[in-house]
């Protein structure tokens, strides 16, 4: 579920558990990178490789501008610190 107790099950909001079967058994597709700006549902990540990265996701309150993280774009997830992970569109 979301933060915020929603409990839908498309992309940005409750990470499925295909998510994380697919996150777990390919971590190399991660993609470090820092919280840019934070707009709504609409995150700007910058990578390490000066690209930046737009995503959706419904629980931006987890989310700090200047936070460390990673991004898996086959999973459609974003590890946070502590290793929480956020569905995202």
């Amino acid at each position: 579920m979301c933060a915020d107790g929603c409990t839908s099950t498309r992309a940005g909001h409750a990470v499925l558990p295909i998510q994380r079967v697919v996150a777990a058994a390919s971590p190399s597709a991660y993609r470090d990178a820092f919280v840019a700006s934070i707009e709504g549902d609409r995150v700007e990540l910058a990578a390490w490789d000066d690209a930046r990265i737009v995503i959706r996701t419904h629980d931006t309150a987890a989310l700090t501008v200047g936070e460390p993280v990673s991004f898996h774009p086959v999973a459609g997830v974003l590890s946070v610190a502590g290793g929480a992970l956020l569905s995202i569109d």
